[in-house]
């Protein structure tokens, strides 16, 4: 059984989610038809779920089905779903596939009908396991007939990755989708298969498969931003710098390559756990897992307006919730729901804070003593009227 995901309460008044649900827009498209008339009178919840990488995107349609009215589905049909709002209009938020349409009931809830779907279609090759190797050859020429072995019409990746060459390149009893996987974390990227395509972007690169850059997001307190419960500064994932080492063929002895991590508050040193074959694959290694350490240095989660240009990768700038709070941070994964008590929303998981994020600017208590005893200094005015010092 597929997990569904969660369904948020009520968050606005009677009249507030009256107002918020009319104002809401939505297409669903089944096989080509669509039934958003006929679905909408009868939706419980619409969900939708789009992941940085690693899992594919998904979708939950909730549907009130007193006396099994609906027809049930197909599974491996094509769905569509079309998101907005009056002032914003629509613009495609999930394509994918019927995955396992489920029929629940009991005496006290009904018969509900329950859509969920897929972003790729779960029968397909991408999940056979195949044997290949590639010699001398760059990672878009790779990634390419490893697609083709597994169906897949187009794989789309980051020009800059599509250019790294290796010596050896090898699917070991692999499916697609794992070799994808691995790949994807050993150069810095992101992957991820869409319908009939596969995409690899770059980790912590702010733009598409294809190099373009991807819209930044604004969540500001008193317009669009509902909530945010956020830590900009975490303990345990951050590290000063990164290990990976390898055996040096030439020299005959082990060798290792170092990056550095921009992070003034860590000491700790990550080291790769399993060696590398050759320094640039070790340097690769290196480099992908002080991204991904960036990455985790801290984030959290905020609820918007909904907003179908929010999506995995790119920047979103909290606005507005609190000094030490507010900054750039990049988003991890967007879950958007439709429902007839809240509307419309996104909830962005953010991570990988930018900038000033986590600093809090209005000083604390010893700082600047000098200057905090001249009762002419701006800065002391602040503290002392909107501030609490420890």
């Amino acid at each position: 059984m597929p997990a569904s995901l969660p369904t948020l309460p009520p968050l606005f008044s009677a009249e507030e989610s009256a107002a918020r649900w009319s104002q809401t827009l939505l297409r669903v498209t089944i096989k080509g038809q669509d039934v958003s008339s006929r679905f909408k009178p009868i939706i419980i919840s619409l969900k939708v779920g789009l992941k940085s990488g690693g899992d594919t995107d998904i979708a939950d349609l909730e549907l009130d089905d007193t006396d099994g009215q609906i027809i049930f589905p197909d599974q491996g049909d094509d769905i569509e779903i079309d998101l907005g709002t009056v002032h914003t209009g629509m613009d495609t938020a999930f394509r994918g596939k019927l995955d396992e349409p489920r029929s629940t009931g009991s005496r006290g809830d009904g018969r509900k009908m329950i859509l969920h779907a897929k972003g790729m279609d779960a029968k397909s090759k991408v999940k056979e396991q195949q044997e290949a190797h590639w010699d001398d050859k760059e990672l878009g020429e790779v990634l390419e007939e490893a697609g083709k072995l597994a169906g897949l019409e187009k794989v789309i990746i980051d020009p800059d990755l599509a250019k790294l060459k290796r010596k050896y390149w090898a699917m070991q009893g692999e499916s697609f989708i794992a070799f994808g996987q691995r790949v994807a974390r050993e150069v810095g990227g992101t992957f991820k298969v869409v319908g009939n395509q596969a995409l690899i972007v770059k980790r912590n690169g702010g733009t598409s498969a294809t190099g373009q850059p991807l819209p930044t997001i604004t969540a500001k307190w008193g317009d669009n931003l509902i909530n945010w419960d956020i830590s900009p500064r975490l303990g345990r994932s951050r590290y000063k710098k990164v290990k990976a080492r390898y055996f040096d063929k030439q020299k005959g002895k082990w060798e290792e390559r170092e990056v550095e991590i921009e992070d003034e508050g860590a000491e700790a040193a990550h080291s790769v756990r399993y060696s590398k074959a050759n320094k640039d694959e070790a340097e690769a290694q290196a480099k992908a897992d002080a991204t991904e350490a960036e990455r985790n240095k801290g984030g959290g989660s905020i609820l918007i307006d909904g907003n179908t240009e929010a999506q995995p990768e790119c920047l979103c700038n909290l606005v507005g919730a609190r000094d030490g709070i507010d900054g750039g941070y990049r988003v991890d994964g967007v879950d958007h729901e439709v429902t007839r008590s809240n509307g419309f929303t996104s909830n962005l998981t953010l991570k990988q804070p930018q900038g000033d994020s986590g600093t809090d600017k209005r000083g604390k208590s010893g700082d600047d003593e000098e200057e905090s005893d001249d009762s002419d200094s701006p800065d002391s005015d602040t503290r002392s009227q909107g501030s609490i010092e420890y």
